[in-house]
């Protein structure tokens, strides 16, 4: 894998497929609304008389608005199809990666510009907590704005779910009876539930997302071109293997169904 497809990877724990477009466009007006709010401030610094009130204040507040990035940046990833973003580990990377683009903003646009006009030892603790304050909140607008662009072109979690265990369960035509009805019945469920997936996988935007419509319709088509008797093998697979090209072709199955289910939130 190069390069520019890693860090393209490493991009969508924090776009989730929308581009970073939209990300430099909030960052630049971040920095520039805390910029220009500060140069022309004629205190940089929060004075008051009660600063551990505040610093509680600020701490509390700071705590509600990182429970909205957590909850809006895990609502995100379940609008993808990349079963690597499923994991909480990937969670907490989205939602480190929304705090240092955020934390960037406000260590530019406030703490840097105290050091340079007032020097370090004037900033005190009240100040240090307000920052932290600020970078989450940037963070959680980041997140909901992020949100609300993949709620208008994405499916909802509901239809994904529905979509893809309504293809899994699908593979059971297999079980039926050659001799009866049913049989071609269920396979035309089959196919019927194969157009469904292949419509809600047109959607996926992620570097993950696109590779498995890739492998997916690759697949499909190669299961479209084969026998009645081998589509049924490519399903089940072969005990000795006798057939390399359909155990291939069951093997791109397996992996397909496995990451679908993780989407699912079957595995």
């Amino acid at each position: 894998m190069d390069v520019q497809r890693r860090g393209q990877i490493l991009l969508d724990h924090i776009t989730f497929g929308q581009g970073a477009h939209f990300l430099l466009e909030v960052l630049l007006l971040q920095f520039a609304s805390v910029f220009l709010t500060f140069q022309f401030s004629s205190s940089l610094l929060i004075e008051i008389s009660k600063p551990d009130l505040f610093i509680y204040a600020y701490t509390g507040v700071s705590i509600v608005f990182f429970g909205v990035l957590v909850l809006f940046t895990a609502k995100m990833r379940k609008r993808t199809f990349s079963p690597s973003l499923y994991s909480r580990t990937r969670l907490a990377v989205s939602v480190l990666g929304y705090l240092i683009a955020s934390g960037l903003v406000i260590l530019f646009g406030y703490i840097l510009l105290i050091f340079v006009l007032m020097g370090e030892t004037r900033i005190g603790q009240l100040d240090y907590v307000f920052s932290g304050m600020l970078t989450t909140l940037f963070a959680a607008l980041l997140a909901v704005g992020y949100h609300a662009r993949i709620a208008d072109d994405r499916p909802n979690r509901d239809t994904m779910v529905e979509t893809i265990t309504g293809w899994d369960d699908s593979h059971s035509w297999i079980n039926e009876d050659d001799r009866s009805n049913a049989k071609q019945e269920a396979y035309g469920e089959f196919v019927d539930r194969m157009d469904d997936l292949s419509s809600i996988l047109y959607s996926a935007k992620t570097v993950e997302g696109k590779l498995l419509r890739e492998d997916f319709e690759g697949w499909r088509d190669d299961f479209e071109s084969h026998s009645e008797l081998s589509k049924e093998t490519i399903i089940k697979g072969q005990r000795e293997k006798k057939n390399e090209r359909l155990e291939q072709e069951h093997q791109k199955l397996a992996s397909i169904r496995h990451r679908l289910r993780i989407i699912a939130g079957k595995q």
